[in-house]
């Protein structure tokens, strides 16, 4: 999000990865918002070219506007600008709750700001290029695992939207609904489903702009304006498992590794609900795995009994968190799947 920085980068960068009156049980035809639907494209437009649009967007669209996010007991909203121009990236996400924090990045760097604290995060985002986006990686492979189907058309933040219904065919993903820009393909809107069809959570702006200009002079803030802060570096690096001393066995299907990092102590890369940098006792291992829709992440580091808990399973939403020792090393799994996914993920790590 935008949408993780939104799920697992503003959930983990992240917010996290917002139920509502519009929130319809089943799928089918959805009522138009009144003033009547936009009209359709000249030519239809199956599903599955909706998919690969919708990826397009997430990848090459800028945009700015107002996210909010909501699940049980929790809710959240941030400012966000996003720019590509040519091969420059700049995005500003500013939470609008909470400890006043500002996240800059302009293409591999990233800056966290904490002006209560006058705290600053550095990092080089080149370890996390392959860190997942939100429907960045949405292609035709998700019909696999996902029975895919236009389910009509609405409004939504001022916009012409196409709805799509994404049905799981298996236990191992929710389904979820997207309400996805009509001429762009800029995800607007998305819930994600039990399988009864209730809402879990959802992700939508409330307000946006899908075409801003781009010609604006965006910059990092630099040395002169945090003159006087502190600045915390964080050391990430790009590894493997076999690197690092593990093997997988048995992952969910659809699910493939994205990519593989080592966050290095101090300054792990914190939540956007946190009031500034955490240092770390130990290095932690990251490992990011998707299905083209959702994405589950897996964090490994040394067992420590001052610092790890007993063995847990939290749910929150549509967040399934499972926390597990495994010989020397604790395992944090982390996804907005189902509980029977992340207990499969915990299980598929083993030491050769």
């Amino acid at each position: 999000m935008p949408f993780q920085l939104f799920c697992q980068g503003l959930r983990a960068c992240v917010l996290t990865t917002l139920s509502m009156s519009l929130s319809m049980a089943h799928a089918g035809t959805l009522a138009t918002v009144q003033g009547g639907a936009q009209p359709t494209p000249a030519e239809p437009v199956s599903a599955t070219q909706w998919l690969r649009l919708i990826g397009q967007a997430a990848r090459q669209s800028s945009y700015e506007g107002t996210v909010m996010m909501s699940s049980p007991g929790r809710s959240s909203s941030v400012q966000v600008s996003h720019r590509v121009n040519d091969e420059d990236l700049f995005e500003k996400i500013e939470p609008l709750d909470g400890p006043e924090r500002q996240i800059y990045r302009h293409n591999d760097d990233i800056q966290i700001l904490w002006p209560h604290k006058k705290t600053v995060l550095v990092q080089q985002y080149g370890a996390l290029l392959g860190m997942p986006r939100p429907w960045s990686q949405l292609d035709e492979r998700v019909a696999d695992f996902y029975q895919i189907d236009l389910a009509g058309q609405q409004r939504w933040a001022g916009h012409a939207s196409i709805v799509l219904l994404l049905r799981a065919r298996d236990q191992f993903r929710y389904g979820q609904r997207v309400w996805a820009e009509q001429r762009s393909g800029l995800v607007l809107r998305a819930e994600t489903l039990a399988p009864n069809g209730q809402v879990l959570e959802w992700t939508a702006f409330t307000q946006v702009n899908v075409r801003p200009a781009t010609d604006r002079g965006w910059r990092m803030p630099d040395a002169k304006s945090l003159a006087g802060w502190r600045v915390v570096r964080s050391d990430l690096k790009k590894t493997t498992l076999p690197q690092e001393g593990w093997q997988l066995n048995d992952l969910p299907p659809g699910f493939r590794l994205l990519t593989c990092v080592r966050r290095g102590a101090p300054g792990m890369l914190p939540s956007l609900a946190a009031g500034e940098p955490a240092a770390q006792a130990s290095e932690v291992v990251q490992a990011v795995f998707g299905d083209g829709v959702t994405h589950v992440s897996v964090f490994i580091e040394p067992f420590d009994a001052r610092r790890h808990g007993r063995e847990m399973m939290l749910a929150q939403g549509a967040t399934q968190t499972l926390k597990r020792r495994v010989g020397d090393w604790w395992l944090t799994v982390v996804g907005d799947v189902p509980a029977a996914t992340v207990v499969r993920f915990a299980g598929a790590f083993a030491r050769p």
